[in-house]
């Protein structure tokens, strides 16, 4: 986990902490309050309680203390009511400066994890969903599978198109991922021009069918004419079995993207070699007719 993402951590949990030593001085204040109600009724109960003593059921305080028990009274009420609303104002203060904290150390939690080029998630968010998902996978009895994809010829397009272009290829296919795959998975650049997809109750054969119909959009894209390129990467698929980690999954499902990448390579290759020799071109239609027959 990096630097950034642990003080960003830390500083919450500090907020988290003074937000609730601030609930503390809140009943504090509160109870003061309370107090405060407490001594005046004593005091007041003190001076009045003789006088119905010895006065029997009739009340008949002493003229003479009235006005300094008013006055003091109203003293007392004075001065404790500038202390509540002086305390208040400070707490009401505090809170809001403690929010504030709260709200930029989120944002910076998630710019963190947030890659600035694509808007998808980035390879430090996936240390931290990973476990998440393998945990909720085991608690669930459910499936957990991954796609991996790397850029077809990358470099060729920043060569031929610019690094501009070549930026503006990455959000192309982040933006895609995010309309083909479903809202609950998640979509994360591992860098470069690698992405990975995080496909919760999802096995193996419907990660695969996902994976087409990935394919089959960014068909679909190209033939849009969305932009002066055409979108093409190659897709591989792994699921998540008991006991594995985070770098063994990566590992099959890089394997796998790597077969597909060199079969569409073969593919190409001996589809070129049709065209310029005739005589395989013949050939491969010779055996493709025998197939058929």
């Amino acid at each position: 986990m990096s630097t950034e993402h642990l003080q960003s951590e830390s500083q919450s949990a500090e907020v988290y902490r003074d937000m609730e030593a601030l609930s503390a001085r809140d009943w504090q204040l509160w109870s003061i309050c309370a107090l405060m109600l407490v001594v005046v009724a004593i005091g007041f109960s003190a001076f009045v309680l003789p006088n119905l003593v010895w006065s029997g059921v009739t009340f008949h305080a002493d003229r003479r203390y009235m006005p300094q028990l008013f006055f003091g009274l109203l003293t007392l009420i004075i001065l404790f009511n500038v202390y509540i609303l002086d305390q208040k104002r400070t707490i009401d203060r505090t809170r809001k400066r403690l929010l504030r904290e709260l709200m930029e150390s989120a944002k910076a939690r998630e710019v963190a994890l947030v890659d600035p080029l694509t808007s998808v998630f980035n390879r430090r968010y996936m240390d931290e969903v990973f476990p998440r998902e393998i945990s909720k996978a085991t608690r669930g009895g459910t499936d957990l599978s991954f796609v991996m994809l790397d850029v077809d010829g990358f470099k060729d397009i920043n060569t031929k198109f610019g690094h501009f272009a070549g930026d503006q290829y990455l959000r192309d296919v982040a933006t895609l991922l995010k309309k083909t795959f479903r809202g609950s998975d998640t979509v994360l650049r591992l860098g470069g021009d690698e992405f990975l997809v995080i496909l919760p109750e999802t096995s193996n054969k419907q990660a695969q069918r996902a994976a087409e119909r990935l394919l089959w959009e960014t068909r679909w894209w190209n033939q849009a004419g969305h932009a002066k390129y055409e979108l093409a990467f190659s897709c591989g698929v792994a699921t998540y079995q008991k006991g594995m980690d985070i770098k063994e999954v990566l590992e099959l499902a890089d394997r796998d993207m790597y077969r597909s990448k060199r079969e569409k390579q073969a593919s190409a290759a001996a589809e070129n070699d049709a065209w310029v020799n005739p005589e395989a071109r013949r050939t491969s239609r010779v055996r493709a007719s025998d197939e058929v027959h």
